[in-house]
């Protein structure tokens, strides 16, 4: 008798051990097929766009006319709207005093992938949110419906604005590189943020535990 719990108490020790690991991993291929799921309903989206004004810029630039800020990031996000199907559209992407007010996670509780709270550009007050039907949850921030945005010549591209994804919803964990990625909105097409996108000097790192877990988008989409 004796022997059998042992037996079982280090079963249960080695289980203790490896379980939680085991239900992160599960928990995170979920998270990855929905990023590329959502991922593509974007480049689709985008596309058609394309398709009805022969660019994408030209498909936003009645944005410019809307004062910056909420304003401007609603006509963005709509623009994508008139394509996707949705459940709803959020006015103010974040909770106050603990009250649910938007489809998005509270930005105070959200991570980077290292652990540190993120006090990322990639989650801004003033920008929209929509909610699909699959609990994903979107922020659209509009940099420039002109389609030139490269900060200050920190980037090695241009861009349109960006687009972080929620893949479940406000649920926990609320992470960088786990729940939460970043997508590029350019003239030509969405591409998921990339360290090789950055210059030198702005190196966003990649998607190590260490890491802020911002290039985890294209390190899950384009692998």
């Amino acid at each position: 008798m004796a022997e059998v719990l042992i037996t079982l108490a280090v079963i249960g020790i080695v289980a203790s051990m490896t379980l939680p690991a085991l239900i992160n991993k599960i928990h995170l291929t979920q998270y990855i097929a929905q990023l590329k799921s959502d991922y593509s309903i974007l480049a689709q989206t985008h596309s058609q766009i394309i398709a009805d004004y022969d660019t994408f810029q030209s498909g936003i630039m009645h944005c410019e006319s809307q004062p910056a800020g909420l304003m401007r990031n609603n006509c963005f996000r709509d623009v994508f709207a008139t394509k996707i199907k949705s459940i709803r559209t959020c006015e103010e992407p974040y909770i106050l005093n603990d009250v649910k007010s938007s489809c998005f996670a509270d930005f105070n509780k959200v991570k980077l992938l290292n652990g540190q709270s993120a006090t990322s550009n990639y989650l801004n007050f003033d920008a929209s949110t929509m909610l699909l039907p699959n609990g994903s949850a979107l922020l659209f921030f509009l940099d420039a419906p002109s389609c030139d945005f490269d900060w200050e010549g920190q980037f090695n591209y241009k861009r349109c604005g960006w687009i972080t994804l929620d893949v479940n919803g406000a649920k926990n964990p609320n992470k960088f590189g786990i729940d939460i990625y970043v997508l590029y909105v350019m003239n030509e097409a969405v591409r998921p943020l990339a360290y090789e996108y950055m210059a030198e000097s702005n190196k966003n790192g990649d998607c190590t535990p260490q890491s802020n877990g911002y290039s985890c988008s294209s390190h899950y989409i384009l692998k």
